[in-house]
């Protein structure tokens, strides 16, 4: 086989597969440095199965692409945050966005912001103690984090909670206790090692936490409020 050089080179012809049915649209190849090799590769995956007008088994797909199935959940997750796949409960509805208004990240930035990374961690812990999440599920877990401003930890507090008060634990009764918790007051991990009644997993945790400097001085000034 020759090899082209890089020098000179105009490049190779490449010539399609023979009977190829499977069509995928250019807008994917543009933003595919920005997306990551692995949401790219789940959406044209899942481009395939709409074209052969076969279901989308999170499982079968990781099993398909040599994935773990948390992989293919957080790249369910980008998709959807970036606008390229659409749940509408009953079906996934594949979606072109506008993608002259994306920003190209740098080929070799790999690096995640924080409120990405953190949601990432929590599909891959909610996939691990509960199963996959569906893209709507996500959806409301991002929505628990964002906009409701609870940390990625109250949350997987919360699945840690709901493993252990139901038999068949379900999104509806996560978004329970969040609601809950939400009420009143909760946004970070360390207000529910202050309120230890909310919750029986933390309670052995939040029994043994050191009080902070401030506490210790309001038990100094006001010891009476501590017995």
């Amino acid at each position: 086989m020759r090899v082209m050089s890089a020098e000179n080179s105009r490049g190779l012809l490449i010539r399609n597969v023979k009977g190829m049915f499977i069509q995928v649209p250019p807008e994917i190849f543009r933003c595919q440095s920005s997306l990551g090799p692995i949401p790219t590769l789940v959406w044209i995956n899942m481009v395939a199965l709409a074209q052969k007008q076969k279901p989308l088994k999170i499982q079968d797909l990781a099993e398909t692409m040599g994935l773990e199935q948390r992989e293919v959940s957080q790249a369910l997750a980008l998709l959807a945050d970036r606008g390229w796949i659409n749940d509408g409960g009953l079906e996934i509805q594949m979606v072109l966005p506008d993608t002259q208004s994306i920003e190209l990240a740098p080929p070799n930035d790999s690096v995640l912001d924080e409120e990405q990374a953190s949601f990432e961690w929590l599909v891959s812990y909610s996939a691990a103690r509960i199963g996959p999440p569906s893209p709507d599920e996500m959806r409301k877990l991002l929505h628990w984090m964002v906009k409701k401003g609870l940390s990625h930890e109250v949350i997987a507090v919360a699945i840690e909670e709901m493993t252990v008060q139901v038999a068949n634990p379900g999104f509806p009764y996560l978004e329970g206790i969040l609601r809950n918790w939400h009420a009143t007051g909760i946004r970070s991990y360390n207000d529910l090692l202050e309120n230890p009644h909310l919750t029986k997993v933390l309670g052995p945790i939040a029994a043994n936490r050191q009080p902070s400097m401030a506490e210790q001085r309001w038990k100094e000034v006001f010891p009476d409020e501590f017995d």
